[in-house]
């Protein structure tokens, strides 16, 4: 399957800070939203950037309350290597919640690149 950059953008690109797990199986906030937000907005993962010097692991994308079993499937992060998966890699999920990241193991840096829609 090829690369599809062509899709007619919706909303605006947005890239969370890199975010380094600091214990095994905790979930930490990578891209928080405003508790009571004036405007209502939702995002979609576009990219996901891992990467690992600690050891072979698994990472998880979930939210603290509509999706605790994850957004997408288990990324698997190898020791040493850039992982990478692009927006026609990732299912595309709408949400309008704090997303978070969970490891199997720690000091795993992750980032993500959102798609940021609504008015």
């Amino acid at each position: 399957m090829g690369t599809n950059y062509n899709k007619a953008a919706r909303g605006i690109r947005k890239v969370s800070p890199v975010v380094v797990v600091a214990a095994a199986a905790t979930a930490e906030d990578i891209w928080t939203i405003a508790p009571l937000p004036t405007i209502a907005r939702t995002y979609i993962i576009r990219k996901i950037m891992a990467y690992s010097v600690v050891g072979n692991c698994t990472i998880l994308l979930t939210t603290a309350v509509g999706f605790p079993a994850g957004l997408i499937p288990h990324l698997y992060v190898v020791n040493l290597f850039d992982a990478e998966w692009h927006e026609d890699e990732i299912p595309e999920v709408e949400v309008n919640e704090t997303i978070q990241i969970t490891s199997d193991i720690l000091g795993v840096e992750v980032q993500i690149e959102l798609e940021e829609i609504g008015p």
